[in-house]
């Protein structure tokens, strides 16, 4: 995809925005009206990527947690396996773990077969693999709408409880140790 012609705008209070929109009214209320509230009182930070005539896309993030307490499990031991898998060492004692949420993301309805919302999900991992160093994080965390739910699942995303089977959003995650192992295996083979 040939992004030359592109740029990625962190949104302000003094952004002004191109025409946008998704197709989706309260995804286009958000960036029009919410985005410079939520960014100017430290709710989220708003992301546009634009060309010369329009808004082509925008996502927001804010820090989030995966608290356990909130994930319904059938039984105890349900509870210790899926504990098990996020942290496969014997402190499992943890009830939050750090993530990274994707608030909104969305996509104008003339450009979402260009993957745009697959480069801003691919950024966004990047984003939070790389700023790892800074502050951990372990998984990055969506209320995905049920429209976007394949997406989320082709990039990897899983669901994190089938409580909410059906509903208008589901809580999915993307476990980000695989990969943050597997880039720390590849810079030490570098090294090497």
């Amino acid at each position: 995809m040939d992004l030359s012609g592109l740029s990625l705008i962190k949104v302000t209070s003094t952004t002004v925005f191109k025409q946008f929109d998704c197709g989706d009214e309260d995804l286009n209320d958000f960036l029009l009206t919410k985005a410079k509230p939520y960014s100017d009182q430290l709710l989220a930070t708003t992301y546009i990527i634009e060309n010369d005539e329009r808004v082509l896309a925008f996502f927001s993030i804010f820090n989030d947690s995966l608290r356990t307490q909130d994930i319904e499990f059938a039984s105890r031991s349900a509870f210790k396996k899926l504990i098990a898998t996020f942290v496969p060492h014997g402190k499992r004692h943890l009830e939050y773990f750090p993530a990274l949420k994707i608030g909104r993301l969305a996509v104008c309805k003339n450009n979402q077969k260009l993957k745009l919302g697959t480069l801003i999900v691919d950024y966004i991992i990047n984003l939070a693999i790389t700023n790892n160093s800074l502050c951990a994080c372990k998984f990055i965390t969506v209320d995905a709408y049920a429209a976007s739910l394949q997406f989320y699942e082709k990039k990897g995303f899983s669901y994190l409880f089938p409580g909410d089977e059906g509903e208008d959003t589901r809580q999915m995650h993307y476990d980000l140790t695989p990969l943050y192992n597997r880039l720390k295996q590849e810079l030490v083979e570098a090294n090497n």
